[in-house]
């Protein structure tokens, strides 16, 4: 049977959609239409919130540095600072916005775990509870999704996990991996490596992978965010002067050219920033400065894919780091190598370089003191050391130099004096008994004799020659000995006696030894060389060392022929040395045993008064002078004193002695 054919069905006249419709519709294209990425400064300024509650307004050139977060074509970021910069401020702010816009798997990585914890209850906690991450996630009190060191939202989480323990790098995948404070994590995580490097494995399958780093520098060449920064875009912020339109950096300067000046001298009240150009910039231009002011890369093959930023703390609007109160702080902490670390970290955001570089000897032959003469000590000479060193080959030599020391630590080569000669014969050690019993005139006519002389015993060659000298001068001649560690934090020790008898018991009239520690010696050597000569007629910086006209160019060689240098350790550690540049080095080795004589001397806490009674103390005895008394009041001659057994030598002599029944036979 054939069925019948159907109907064709006519198709319905259109509609609009009513308002329900519309409304549906709208909401489904809502949904499908790409949720909007605000730059994070822009977040910042609607969104951030300080501890008070109130709104954080990002300065400019914070408003750059957040911005490289949420750029999509930014996957590396490191950022090299001062303190006083609000880096963290940042980074909270880049947590929100993750939250809100893309969640994201985030790992944070503390120095330590007691720091994970610390960043999770004081840093992170008040975050979760801005408005604007409540309005997309609640982080309930004691829930399984809000615990100390992990918080878990929908669609991502976030970990905070500390640098010092290796099982913090295992098992676990983000997308981003944030490193705060990477110049205080440990060296190695064990057996594992560097914990830096151990974190960004973190992430590396990850489709959308973003790495940050942030952190003030410590050592230099061993600090990880210098390493980063100069393998980034190497972006400096450039800032115009207000008065002249001059383009620059700023920096603190070292009093010549551009940089932060300040008056008066010592206890400044004022502070300014001397232009390039030689502009006076006030304190209040600085707001106009950084608005009007640019990131420039001195790396620009590096960007956009890894951005580095060095900034520090003369950008900064806070009141604490204003322009005044960092020349404050410098003038406190100048004179003190490490108060002056912690300056150069957390307020220039440098890495701190050992002051135990050499400094270049051709500056200190050219500073020489044109009115000083060599052989002559300065009026201000108080003390004389002689430093010497022994030398067996070429036929044999000692070289001696003489040091004169003064008031604020200030220090003065006289001359060198070389004794040649066989060190095994006798006749040299006399002639090194000559000079050593020489004077000195003074510019001011005193004559002067050497309180004490060191001698180098520690080559391991001419060491029975140097004791038995020093055997012949006890009290007067000093045996050294350096000691090389760093560790070492005494200039000079406690002496070791050296000559002993069979039974062990120590000698009276024997040799001692000093141990000096001749690291810390060279650190402070090297600090004081750098010291630049004053001008305009300023005093001279403390620890000031003066070499005189006549020093030769071979002999201010061998004041810098040793560098610190660093060597890493197969542990990931590291170890400092100090190392020969030159093959000469006996003027550095005896400007050390000098230093170190004169503190065992008490120099260093001597007052000016102590100074005043020294510049006359070691002159040449003269004739006994003649005591003069006083006629009685009738004429007569008065009579001569009575001697009593304080005075007199021969009664005191005369007078039994006391047995002690402890140390006597008579017991």
């Amino acid at each position: 049977m054939r069925a019948s054919p159907k109907k064709k069905e006519e198709p319905e006249p259109y509609r609009a959609p009513g308002a329900h419709g519309v409304s549906l519709a709208r909401g489904w294209l809502a949904a499908c239409k790409p949720r909007e990425r605000p730059p994070l400064s822009k977040f910042m300024a609607e969104h951030a919130r300080s501890d008070d509650g109130a709104r954080i307004r990002p300065f400019p050139f914070q408003a750059d540095i957040a911005d490289a977060f949420t750029d999509p074509e930014t996957s590396q970021l490191s950022v090299r600072k001062s303190s006083r910069i609000g880096y963290s401020t940042i980074l909270q702010c880049f947590v929100a916005w993750r939250i809100k816009f893309d969640p994201a798997r985030t790992l944070i990585y503390q120095p330590t775990i007691d720091d994970a914890e610390k960043f999770s209850r004081d840093d992170l906690d008040p975050v979760l509870q801005w408005p604007v991450v409540r309005s997309v996630a609640t982080f309930k009190p004691r829930h399984a999704d809000n615990q100390i060191r992990a918080k878990r939202y929908k669609g991502g989480w976030i970990q905070i996990k500390g640098a010092n323990s290796p099982k913090e790098f295992r098992r676990v995948t983000a997308d981003d991996v944030f490193l705060e404070e990477c110049d205080g994590y440990p060296w190695a995580s064990k057996e594992e490596g560097d914990p830096a490097r151990l974190a960004y494995k973190r992430n590396l399958t990850s489709p959308r992978r973003f790495s940050a780093a942030g952190s003030t520098p410590k050592v230099k060449g061993f600090s990880r965010i210098d390493l980063m920064f100069e393998q980034g875009s190497q972006e400096f912020r450039y800032v115009p002067c207000p008065h002249c339109g001059h383009v620059q950096q700023l920096v603190f300067g070292d009093g010549t050219g551009a940089g932060i000046r300040w008056a008066p001298k010592e206890h400044p009240t004022r502070a300014w920033y001397q232009c390039e150009t030689g502009c006076e910039i006030d304190e209040a231009e600085k707001p106009w400065m950084d608005e009007q002011g640019e990131w420039r890369a001195h790396n620009p093959v590096a960007f956009p894919r890894h951005r580095s930023f060095h900034i520090w703390a003369a950008y900064s609007q806070h009141p604490g780091a204003a322009w005044l109160e960092i020349a404050r702080e410098f003038m406190e902490v100048r004179k003190d190598p490490n108060l002056l670390r912690t300056f150069v970290n957390q307020v220039l955001g440098e890495a701190w370089a050992e002051r135990g570089e050499a400094p270049e000897w051709q500056r200190l032959y050219d500073r020489r003191e044109k009115a000083m003469l060599l052989g002559i000590p300065s009026a201000k000479a108080g003390l004389l050391i002689g430093a010497a060193d022994v030398q067996r080959g070429g036929g044999g030599r000692i070289d001696m130099d003489i040091w004169a020391f003064g008031p604020n630590q200030r220090r003065e080569f006289v001359e060198r004096v070389e004794v040649f000669g066989s060190i095994s014969d006798k006749a040299t050690w006399k002639k090194l008994d000559q000079q050593v019993a020489r004077t000195w005139t003074t510019e001011d006519g005193r004559a002067m004799r050497l309180a004490r002389v060191a001698i180098d015993s520690g080559d391991g060659e001419n060491t029975m020659e140097v004791y038995g000298w020093a055997r012949r001068h006890p009290g007067f001649v000093m045996a050294v000995k350096g000691r090389h560690a760093i560790a070492n934090n005494q200039l000079i020790g406690a002496p070791s006696w050296q000559d002993v008898t069979v039974n062990g018991r120590k000698l009276k009239k024997g040799v001692r030894l000093w141990n000096i520690g001749t690291s810390m010696a060279k650190l402070e050597l090297f600090g004081d060389l750098e010291k630049e000569r004053p001008v305009d007629g300023e005093d001279y910086p403390h620890g000031y060392v003066f070499l005189p006209d006549g020093t030769s160019d071979e002999w201010v060689k061998q004041l810098v022929a040793e560098e610190l240098r660093i060597i890493r350790l197969r542990s990931g550690g590291f170890r400092r040395e100090w190392h020969k540049v030159r093959d000469r080095n006996e003027a550095l080795d005896n400007a050390v045993y000098a230093r170190a004589v004169a503190f065992s001397l008490g120099v260093d806490r001597w007052r000016e008064t102590d100074w005043q009674k020294a510049r006359g103390e070691f002159a040449l005895p003269g004739p006994p002078a003649q005591s003069v008394t006083k006629p009685m009041p009738d004429g007569r001659p008065a009579p001569a004193p009575q001697a009593s057994e304080h005075t007199n030598p021969a009664k005191r002599a005369s007078k039994p002695r006391k047995a002690n029944p402890f140390t006597s036979n008579r017991r």
